[in-house]
């Protein structure tokens, strides 16, 4: 299992003194959950970013009649945060849960605030971070609104190979927003097509 810690992906996208380097990590904490376990729960207000150095997670909510609706993966390297709690105070819709045993960081957003009015590249890099975020939620609505449960699986395919190998086919199926069973038969139509031979005459 791959490992990516926090430290070295910061100093790969901005240049923090050791003091304040410290200072962001006050109030942080590390979280090593087990597969199922859960540093989440729909209700409670999130204080803290989650930065993934080792293993899977996922963040979901389930609607009234049971049915599990998945919003994000996250897998090392990756952030993952509550927009809920984080920027309107509010209890959390989602629950996030390890797909994987994990390890995960929790920065407190105090500090990751406090930071940002402090240091202008910090300031740009957590403005990304945001960015980022919303580029990749607004990419989703406008594949869900607009493209064929195929052509979304597709696009999954290719923007995250790593997550196809290490997922559970029902969370996918969450993701794309259709059933297990179509998943299942859209991968079998796929491989029955990359299967034919071409017509070389």
């Amino acid at each position: 299992m791959n490992e990516y810690i926090f430290t070295d992906f910061l100093r790969s996208n901005v240049v923090l003194s050791s003091e304040q380097m410290a200072a962001l990590f006050e109030g942080s904490r590390v979280l090593e959950p087990k597969k199922g376990e859960f540093l989440l729960s729909a209700g409670e207000i999130c204080r803290h970013r989650f930065f993934i150095e080792r293993g899977a997670v996922r963040e979901y909510s389930i609607d009234e009649r049971g049915r599990e609706h998945l919003l994000h993966f996250a897998l090392e390297g990756w952030f993952l945060m509550n927009v809920e709690s984080i920027f309107f105070d509010q209890p959390s819709s989602y629950f996030i849960e390890a797909i994987e045993p994990s390890r995960v960081l929790l920065l407190d957003d105090k500090q990751f605030r406090k930071l940002a009015a402090e240091n202008e590249a910090f300031e740009r890099f957590d403005k990304s971070l945001l960015h980022e975020h919303i580029h990749t939620l607004q990419h989703r609505i406008t594949a869900l609104q607009s493209s064929s449960a195929e052509e979304r699986y597709r696009l999954f395919t290719k923007q995250y190979p790593e997550v196809m190998l290490r997922v559970p086919q029902m969370m996918i199926a969450s993701y794309l927003g259709i059933t297990p069973e179509s998943l299942s038969r859209i991968r079998k139509e796929l491989a029955q097509r990359n299967c034919r031979p071409r017509n070389t005459s």
